[in-house]
Formats: structure tokens, sequence, C-alpha cells
């Protein structure tokens, strides 16, 4: 065998081991903006302020699903109750950083227009929640509060 077969051999080998690994779940997905498309509505997510992610157990370990607005994650969470979730991914509406969505604070005001509608938007903490929301004219809410129109009667 040349050299240049056994480089080529080791490189595959390298790229298929790094492929088969499952996602960290402790660890935020990668979003393609332009190219990812939201796991709920299909619609291209193109606004890194309002993607978020679901860390689910899929058939080959954890796999993200992605979306390109707060009510896709929800549509899908409970669209797939049985799903085991491992954590919940937003951006940060000012600074587009990874947070969890579990530990955000949210503005809701009809002032934002989100893909689908949700008016919502996370932070990272309540300070920047409650500026946004004085400039958006919104209302503050936790994790908590805007997860439960969706998932209550």
């Amino acid at each position: 065998m040349s050299a240049r077969t056994i480089l080529t051999a080791t490189s595959l080998a390298i790229i298929s081991i790094g492929g088969c690994g499952a996602d960290d779940p402790n660890a935020p997905p990668t979003i393609r903006l332009g190219d990812s498309v939201c796991d709920q509505c299909g619609m291209i997510i193109s606004d890194a302020r309002f993607a978020t992610a679901t860390i689910v157990e899929g058939d080959r370990g954890p796999e993200a699903a992605l979306f390109d607005d707060f009510n896709c994650q929800i549509g899908y969470e409970t669209r797939f109750l049985d799903n085991t979730i491992h954590a919940r991914w937003s951006r940060d509406h000012g600074t587009e950083a990874w947070l969890d969505t579990t530990q955000a604070w949210f503005i809701r005001s009809p002032a934002l227009r989100t893909p689908m509608a949700s008016n919502m938007a996370a932070f990272a903490n309540k300070a920047d929640a409650a500026k946004a929301a004085e400039e958006f004219d919104g209302v503050v809410i936790d994790f908590k509060n805007a997860w439960k129109p969706a998932t209550e009667p």
C-alpha cells in the first residue's frame, strides 16, 4: 500500500468515527443560518435571535431538533410527548449566545416580529429582559410561564 492510500484510508476512518458519535446532550447544537431547517414548520432558520433547539434521545443517541421560533419548539415537544428531553436551548435576543431555555427570561410583545408569531424573545437575565420589555412594550416572563400557555388548557 502506498503512503497516499494509507493516509486517505486513515483520514476517512477519522471522519467516519467523528460522524458516528452522539452529540453532547449538554452542549448547544450547531445551526447554519440560511441552511438549517426548523423541525416543526419546515422553514429555513434565518434569524439567530429567535432560534431554539431541543436535544432529544434519538435512535442513535442524543440529537438536536432545531426551531426557528419558540412556538415551533413548544409545538414539537407537545406533538412528541414521548421524547426523552436532554436539554432545551434558546438564543439570547441581544447577544445571540446560546442559553439554557429553562433558565431564560422571556419577553412577549406584539412588537416582536418573530418567524412563527410567538412574539417572544429569550434573555439570559431578568434585567436584560426588563430593558427589552420597555423597548418593545412587552411583559417579562420566566420559562415556566412562557411554556404554560402551550402545555396547559
